[in-house]
């Protein structure tokens, strides 16, 4: 096997939570991630849930997942001997991430052109909760506030409820997930002749990016109209309990009436139906709804997808993780690995890496102990690692770091054209092949005028700035010699079809090699390449659906929707770009190209590491969590005055549950025995949101947020 992507990339992590996860990728990428953590250990090590519900710094799920495959120094940088051993280790490094739950003046001391004096063309990657600038950059977030902040909650939920706070910390991911796409733009950049830059990135923002379909900004613009929970969210129940994820198309209309027909359900559908521009899910109100509510009285919830797939209706099943721990989908394709833990006397499961979408499975290590590298680290001296040159080092432009590279893109609807419209920002120049048969639905939405408008729908335009297109018949051989042509100029072609469809065009990663050697292919499929979902028909939402995130979120007795997003359409993205520049990288070290399999469902499910983590060391599932966190109490979405105004509210510590006392007016409350630690808040935690609540009420949201 050849060398991994980011092999010889030394990565120094002083992150704390909210990039931990991108320390996690770049390991996995092949990267040596250092995690310099103070004496007490990091951030990360301090969460739960537990292993055993025993709580210390090696047992941490959190950590257990998101520090594998790094390695650990304790330096107290606070001291002249750590500050030196500290600058020691930066001068050997590449990238540095840096994140906090709050923006402080000289964080750590690493302000950007320091760095660059102890090691030029060093890649710094800062991340606070609300950016550098603005009049919340001092507030603190968690995941939760975040999330809050962004919008995505807004969206996730019952129309009469909260609003419902995200699985698998959205914020923390979305963050990471930037960050990651973010460092390997920079390294392209720096390798090819222009300095390094500083990456400065915001929870809020990266959460926000998640809302771009059901909030797409033209909403309020052109038609005055503020999306609403459960925005496009669905969760249908079967005759057996279980649920599914469904979408019926107007393209696969037809099947869909004909299984309705056989199985005696009444259709009352007609194919003319004026309704159909609006029936992208079932709805209160619309003739899909009741026949779908229908049919699904009919079947248990396995043979309900398995009847749609059929149907060609984009359908799975709202899965727990018990049933993905035995289901042939995620067998078939060892989504679940194990990892042991010596010091544990444990084996951890832990999901694939979406690194495996570069030339095979990556290997996993266990979570390093802390401190278990400081003697091979700390006394490490620069002369070990080669200087990065930078002499000759112009300043980036962002907008230019990767000219020169053509991708042809076959993408179509969300994940895939999202994830080109990245390298396109970036400098690429992406050509979508489109079919003059079959246009993308998103070319179909409404325009300014309200009606359908091939070249004005607002979330067409969002997905594919900045591109080209070329519209040709693919059915016809003087259709397929001219993109042939085109591929041959090419440095990447990009696809989300379902496996094997583009070769079934003439376009496999076999015929791409004759007509370029080192072309990079990135197929981009909802599930996975092999096993029984492999040719369903998918959308995000559904992709959710199957990856355990619905059943992870919301309201026990509520249906598990999910996201009021399809929330794998804005993750997929950064893999896709992701992947594609570490297979750039690795083209411009070894001279060859590959074919990148990377599953829409594999990578989403490999943002719940801790989660799936838990599930294996305890065998249950882990129950919804009504807007609660492990880690904070109280925690929440909190009515405020008004009609439909909320205010999302975090506490960690028992310091800021006095502060929160003496804001309510309660002071008393911070010597109250039940609350005077997190374990005795998370105890009484019903009476707890009592209080805040109450409180909360009293008080517009937005004066609220500035007295907290």
């Amino acid at each position: 096997m050849t060398e991994r992507a980011l092999a010889g990339v030394r990565v120094i992590e002083v992150a704390g939570v909210p990039l931990a996860f991108a320390g996690r990728y770049l390991a996995d990428l092949g990267a040596e991630v250092i995690l310099v953590e103070p004496p007490g250990g990091s951030p990360t090590r301090q969460l739960g849930p537990f292993l055993d519900d025993e709580s210390g710094l090696e047992r941490g799920f959190p950590h257990l997942s998101w520090d594998a495959n790094k390695r650990s120094v304790v330096i107290d940088r606070t001291s002249a001997e750590g500050a030196a051993a500290f600058s020691r280790l930066v001068a050997t490094a590449d990238v540095l991430l840096e994140g906090a739950p709050v923006r402080e003046r000289g964080l750590s001391g690493l302000e950007y052109q320091a760095l660059q004096a102890v090691r030029p063309g060093l890649v710094h990657v800062s991340a606070t909760p609300f950016g550098p600038d603005g009049a919340w950059r001092d507030w603190k977030a968690n995941d939760g506030v975040a999330c809050a902040a962004s919008g995505l909650a807004w969206l996730c939920g019952e129309r009469h409820g909260p609003p419902v706070l995200g699985a698998g910390h959205p914020a923390y991911s979305l963050t990471s997930l930037a960050a990651v796409t973010a460092v390997m733009l920079a390294l392209h950049a720096r390798e090819h002749g222009a300095a390094a830059p500083h990456i400065e990135l915001s929870l809020q923002e990266a959460a926000c990016s998640a809302t771009l379909q059901s909030a797409t900004p033209t909403f309020w613009s052109w038609f005055g109209r503020v999306p609403a929970r459960p925005a496009l969210s669905n969760a249908i129940r079967c005759a057996d309990g279980g649920w599914v994820g469904l979408l019926v198309r107007p393209a696969s209309f037809e099947g869909f009436r004909a299984w309705a027909a056989e199985a005696s359900t009444p259709t009352r559908l007609e194919t003319g139906d004026a309704h159909w521009a609006e029936l992208y899910a079932p709805r209160k109100g619309n003739p899909v709804s009741s026949v779908v509510r229908e049919l699904a009285e009919r079947f248990g919830r396995d043979a309900f997808a398995d009847r749609a797939a059929e149907a060609q209706t984009i359908c799975l099943p709202v899965m727990d993780f018990p049933s993905m721990a035995t289901h042939p989908q995620f067998t078939e394709n060892a989504q679940f690995l194990e990892v042991g833990h010596e010091g544990l006397g444990v084996q951890l499961g832990v999901p694939r890496s979406p690194a495996d979408a570069l030339e095979g499975e990556v290997p996993i290590r266990r979570a390093p102990l802390l401190g278990e590298h400081d003697t091979e680290l700390i006394e490490e001296r620069p002369s070990g690692r080669a200087e990065t040159a930078v002499s000759a080092a112009r300043p980036v432009d962002p907008s230019r770091i990767l000219e020169g590279i053509r991708v042809v893109d076959f993408g179509w609807v969300l994940a895939g054209p999202i994830g080109t419209r990245i390298l396109a920002s970036f400098g690429a120049e992406v050509i979508r092949i489109e079919s003059s048969r079959h246009a993308d639905g998103m070319r179909s939405q409404a325009g300014p005028s309200g009606d359908p408008h091939s070249d004005l729908g607002g979330l067409f335009n969002s997905a594919n700035a900045g591109k080209l297109s070329l519209t040709v018949d693919l059915n016809t051989e003087r259709g397929r010699a001219l993109v042939r042509d085109l591929i041959a100029t090419a440095d990447v072609v990009s696809n989300n079809f379902r496996p094997g469809a583009l070769g079934r065009m003439g376009f496999g990663y076999d015929e791409l090699c004759e007509l370029r050697g080192d072309i990079i292919l990135l197929n981009l499929p909802g599930t996975h390449r092999e096993g029984p979902w492999s040719q369903r028909p998918t959308t995000g939402n559904v992709v959710m659906a199957a990856s355990g995130l619905n059943l992870l979120m919301g309201f026990p007795g509520d249906p598990p929707r999910g996201y009021g997003v399809a929330y794998p359409d804005f993750t997929s993205p950064y893999f896709l770009a992701t992947a594609v520049l570490a297979a750039l990288r690795v083209r411009d070290r070894d001279g060859h190209g590959q074919e990148l399999d990377l599953s829409q469902l594999s990578a989403t499910i490999s943002m719940l590491g801790p989660e799936w983590m838990a599930y294996h060391a305890s065998g249950a599932q882990p129950p919804q969590p009504a807007n609660r966190s492990a880690n904070h109490a109280p925690h929440g979405v909190y009515a405020t005055a008004g009609e439909n105004e909320w205010c999302a509210i975090a506490v960690e510590t028992d310091a800021e549950w006095s502060a929160l006392c003496e804001s309510m007016g309660r002071p008393e409350l911070a010597g109250d025995a039940r609350f005077a630690s997190l374990a005795g808040r998370k105890r009484e935690e019903d009476a707890l949101d009592e209080i805040v609540a109450d409180f909360s009420a009293r008080h517009d949201r937005w004066e609220l947020a500035e007295r907290l």
